[in-house]
């Protein structure tokens, strides 16, 4: 039952005295003057740093403990988050990398954390003493003993202690006030007293919000009326009176009149050049593990306005790490089995004007941005996901590249292709991770394409897709083989298991000393491994066995042509011309300083026992080996130099392999390698 509104022109001056400078801000959220966070956040050699009270910390997340501080390295949701935890002296004393830190928070007096780690709730007290797991959901709340309570979604029942309660509506908040559970659902806020949930107060519109400030209770309610909501917040008072303290009215939506979706940034704009930071699953590494972007970063500006793209129900409004971590996940579908929609991520909490279980319409107000404090990335992190459940609780998965169907973006800038090796402006690489040389290509090889796109902004990102073409040099107009290599557009599924991702990243992406692929904020370098396909888009754990057999076609030079297309369909192709030659490899390739002799060729081991490779320079050399390799390029020898005498040496090959396995009758080359370098190669005939 409702409880009595006093008449708000009588209770005012009274219930400001206690409330302080507590009121709304234009969105609906409690807002009153508390103390402001006094850390400062930087990047320092690539690690997240935070400084406050003359301590270092890594993170890029800070909380202040009743022990210490606590801090959060929090990169995507599909890139696992690392807490720690530090004495009051600033040393390290507890780190932990869990799946997911969702909806973290503490308890009232600081000693006690809590969070969902993407299967139940984690409680961890401040000194690390104690850790506890409970089988709960995303809404949670920790009391001063370290006693969580919780809701258990399957259960349909609030858990606290020992004992469980029935709660059929599901909740949006649970708060302690004054040490004591307090649950709101959309229509009632209630106060679990004695294993009983006494009524508060019931509404017949939305409860928006609720918070415990200074041991006074306030609550938000939320009425719905044309195209705008109206914020009323009360002060709940000791004597359980009721007094309206201040009042708001936001606008919800713009001129909605698209079809497919738009930008969810300036909403309706038409031929807009928004600016992109990050692409869709290109590769980034912030000091930690690498993964692949799981979205498109708009670039925006601190506290602009987000808009829904399209109608939808709102699924989930959660923070996977601190403030700057805040989304909403919003499902196509008013349904609790697995549904496509989209997540909207880095907002102000205090912007977002919805609970669980909205609708929204497209170009509707979702919220602002948060400032992201770091190189003047502000942006909404914006992908299309797919999740089930009557709620979502971060488990979701991204479903596909969502900016190749943004309709009102203007990007008029193609790929760009810069040089691989060198100055060359592909890169050749043997199955053993050998380089070669473009001039005498042979067996089996990987092609390394190093390219980027820009989309009205400075950020180097990823493109869309990657193919390649061969022509004959000496008739550049035909076309003799043509492979599309992928597209980035594939599921990614680190919120599930993280293997799949790991796999696409190592097939996309060279990481090797030579072809090294990086982005961060200052270093952004994309070497594609573009004949790791099998000319499909599907990328499957076979992908990375796939190559170019370079003794499938005749010898001689070629034009390799490979193409680069972005979102907005603009294309770039690069150029080179490059040598095949398998079955002749007499002359000295790039040291010509280096002399490599073989004999006797052909060779056969039954009569000659070894074939002796000798090595003579004409000045110093260090680090020397020579490789074995067969006719389709695969490494199957390493020998060994013990060091030259008098810039002069000899080693002896029985013709076996590196398994000790006699190799059969065939073309084979050895080859000088030093530093990676393959060099001076030397046709060798084995005939048993």
């Amino acid at each position: 039952m409702n409880k009595i509104i006093l008449p708000f022109t009588v209770l005012f001056v009274l219930a400001f005295s206690t409330c302080m400078a507590t009121e709304l801000n234009q969105y609906g959220h409690i807002t009153n003057d508390m103390q402001k966070e006094d850390a400062k956040y930087s990047i320092e050699n690539g690690i997240f740093t935070i400084k406050c009270d003359g301590h270092a910390f890594e993170g890029n997340s800070f909380f202040r403990t009743e022990s210490g501080y606590l801090t959060l390295i929090t990169l995507e949701d599909n890139v696992p988050s690392i807490l720690r935890l530090y004495n009051k002296y600033g040393k390290l004393i507890f780190k932990e990398t869990y799946k997911k830190i969702i909806n973290f928070t503490l308890s009232e007096n600081e000693k006690f954390i809590a969070f969902f780690d993407g299967k139940g709730i984690v409680v961890l007290k401040d000194d690390a003493s104690e850790i506890k797991h409970y089988p709960g959901s995303i809404i949670f709340a920790v009391d001063d003993l370290g006693q969580p309570a919780y809701y258990n979604t399957e259960q349909k029942m609030i858990n606290y202690k020992s004992f469980s309660i029935p709660l059929n509506e599901y909740p949006h908040h649970i708060l302690f006030w004054n040490q004591k559970p307090v649950i709101s659902t959309k229509s009632s806020i209630n106060l679990l007293v004695e294993r009983k949930l006494n009524p508060l107060y019931t509404s017949k519109d939305t409860i928006f919000e609720v918070k415990a400030i200074n041991s006074e209770l306030y609550f938000v309610e939320r009425k719905l009326s044309n195209n705008s909501f109206t914020f009323n917040l009360y002060h709940y008072t000791d004597n359980e009176s009721i007094s309206k303290i201040d009042e708001k009215i936001l606008v919800l939506s713009t001129i909605k009149s698209h079809e497919t979706i738009v930008a969810p940034l300036d909403y309706g704009t038409i031929g807009n050049p928004f600016p992109i930071g990050n692409s869709y699953a290109e590769i980034q590494q912030y000091g930690y593990t690498p993964y692949l972007h799981p979205g498109v970063d708009f670039l925006g500006d601190d506290y602009q306005n987000v808009y829904a793209v399209k109608p939808g129900y709102i699924k989930a409004i959660l923070t996977t790490g601190g403030s700057a971590y805040w989304r909403i996940g919003i499902s196509n579908e008013n349904t609790s089995s697995e549904s496509e929609g989209y997540l909207y991520a880095h907002l102000n909490q205090y912007s977002i004007p919805y609970t669980v279980g909205d609708s929204v319409q497209a170009g509707d107000l979702l919220g602002t941005l948060y400032p992201w404090g770091y190189y003047d990335f502000t942006h909404i992190h914006f992908a299309r996901i797919t999740c089930s459940g009557s709620t979502w609780n971060g488990n979701w998965w991204t479903t596909d590249n969502p900016l190749v169907d943004v309709i009102n973006i203007t990007d008029t800038t193609a790929p760009i292709f810069e040089n691989a090796y060198g100055s060359n402006l592909f890169a050749f690489r043997t199955e053993g991770g050998i380089y070669l040389n473009p001039t005498s290509l042979m067996g089996e090889i990987d092609i390394i394409a190093k390219c980027h796109d820009i989309a009205n902004s400075t950020w180097k990102i990823d493109v869309w897709d990657l193919r390649f073409k061969l022509h004959p040099a000496n008739d550049p107009d035909s076309t003799i083989y043509e492979r599309f290599s992928f597209a980035y557009d594939m599921p990614l599924d680190t919120y599930i298991s993280g293997t799949f991702d790991e796999m696409v990243l190592y097939t996309l992406y060279s990481r090797d000393g030579t072809c090294y692929s990086i982005g961060d904020y200052t270093v952004r370098d994309y070497y594609h491994i573009i004949t790791n396909s099998d000319g499909d888009s599907v990328i499957t754990i076979y992908d990375e066995y796939e190559n170019l057999d370079t003794s499938q076609f005749p010898d001689g030079q070629y034009i390799l042509e490979v193409i680069a297309r972005d979102c907005s369909m603009n294309e770039t192709s690069a150029f080179m011309t490059i040598t095949f030659d398998n079955v002749s490899a007499d002359e000295p390739e790039i040291h010509e300083n280096l002399i490599q002799t073989v004999y006797p060729n052909p060779f056969n081991p039954d009569i000659h026992g070894t074939i002796c490779i000798s090595l003579s320079c004409t000045d110093h050399a260090a680090n020397i080996q020579i490789h074995i390799y067969n006719s389709k390029g695969q490494h199957v020898k390493t020998l060994l130099l013990e060091k030259l005498v008098d810039r002069y040496a000899e080693i002896y090959w029985n013709g076996f392999d590196d398994q000790n396995i006699p190799l059969p009758n065939g073309i084979y080359f050895s080859a000088v390698v030093q530093e990676q370098e393959i060099s001076n190669l030397r046709k060798i005939i084995i005939l048993r």
